[in-house]
């Protein structure tokens, strides 16, 4: 049996782990400290993968190919990848450490306030996850275009810290043409239902545009408060999914200006071909949206005063969210659903991060 990592523990000789700081469905995330000679101390984000998963080798090729892909791309919003360590059976992969709180969290935070959040934030975090983004999609390997999808934008991998800066997080379900290891079968989906893009529930090969698509579901999810492709279960959720059912923004967001909308609008068209040429494009044309408006205060500024607030009145400590949200594989069979969908998926399997006939 694999030995359960505890705090205090020390990995690979130099890394001291604190406290669990998130949950995920195949790994934990420490919040634990480097310590380097003469008494250097540096807080350090440290991913474990789950003690079962760490004795399959499939899963564990996974996770060493997640730290591959992560460390191979650099910009200053993604959490950058620093370290991996194999150690007494287990397998971490070490991180920077990011102080604040996941979009999720922020948005359910600004609601339940009363008080959504303003549309000028949520688009300086749209222009954050996309310039993240952009960093896989533009990706060249030895003079050859070498794109990463991310495949699984949503809420909770999108932190955004105290400093007003946002990171993309988790690249494990990462799509690269020079991927070593690709766990994802022939007619099998990846990533988490509601953030799906209309070409990939129809059985579509995911591509840098996909990733526009959950974006743009993002920044509509985080302007309303609740999700765009919410059904009552998960059949409906794919339905309008497939059928790209856009509920208008405008009549819920009367106060955000037409052309942002009109620019959320587009990144959400049913057809890849009809979004943006880039995602670094679409970010550009929300930087001009932006430029429109004269603002009083400066918007990195703004935004880390909302995620420091966030952070003391929910309690969150270490954590940037809360540690209850698991993401769980589960698998969408065509016995287990209604003749129509099966008709839909036949032989197409969904492998999502949520228990179906589970309502979020």
């Amino acid at each position: 049996m694999v030995e359960v990592p505890k705090p205090g523990d020390l990995i690979g000789g130099r890394y001291r782990l604190i406290e669990v700081a998130g949950r995920g469905g195949m790994a934990d995330v420490w919040r634990a400290e480097i310590e380097g000679d003469l008494g250097f101390r540096r807080t350090v984000a440290v991913k474990q993968m789950h003690p079962g998963l760490a004795e399959q080798p499939t899963y564990v090729a996974m996770f060493v190919e997640e730290a591959r892909l992560g460390a191979a791309l650099e910009s200053p919003n993604l959490a950058e990848v620093r370290d991996f360590i194999a150690d007494r059976g287990n397998y971490f992969m070490v991180l920077e450490w990011v102080e604040g709180v996941d979009l999720g969290t922020w948005t359910r935070w600004h609601f339940e306030r009363g008080e959504p959040p303003r549309w000028e934030l949520v688009a300086a975090v749209g222009v954050g996850v996309l310039r993240g983004l952009a960093a896989g999609h533009e990706r060249v390997e030895a003079g050859v275009p070498a794109p990463v999808v991310h495949r699984d934008v949503s809420p909770h991998n999108i932190l955004l810290t105290t400093r007003g800066l946002v990171k993309v997080i988790d690249y494990g379900l990462a799509l690269a043409t020079d991927r070593t290891v690709e766990a994802t079968e022939p007619g099998v989906v990846k990533g988490k239902m509601s953030y799906l893009s209309p070409e990939i529930v129809s059985g579509g090969r995911p591509i840098p545009a996909s990733d526009q698509f959950s974006v743009g579901s993002v920044m509509w999810e985080a302007l309303v408060g609740r999700k765009l492709f919410d059904g009552a279960n998960d059949y409906e959720t794919y339905t309008r999914l497939r059928e790209c059912q856009v509920q208008p923004l405008k009549p819920l967001r009367p106060d955000v200006p037409a052309d942002f909308v009109g620019l959320i609008t587009r990144a959400l068209a049913a057809r890849p071909e009809a979004r943006y040429p880039t995602a670094r494009e679409f970010a550009r044309q929300i930087g001009t949206a932006l430029k429109k408006v004269q603002l009083r205060r400066d918007l990195h500024s703004m935004l880390a005063r909302t995620v420091v607030d966030a952070r003391a009145s929910m309690g969150l400590g270490a954590r940037t969210g809360d540690l209850s949200v698991l993401t769980p594989i589960a698998e969408l069979r065509l016995e287990d659903q209604p003749a129509a969908f099966g008709d839909r998926l036949r032989g197409l399997r969904h492998k999502l991060p949520s228990l179906f006939g589970r309502k979020k």
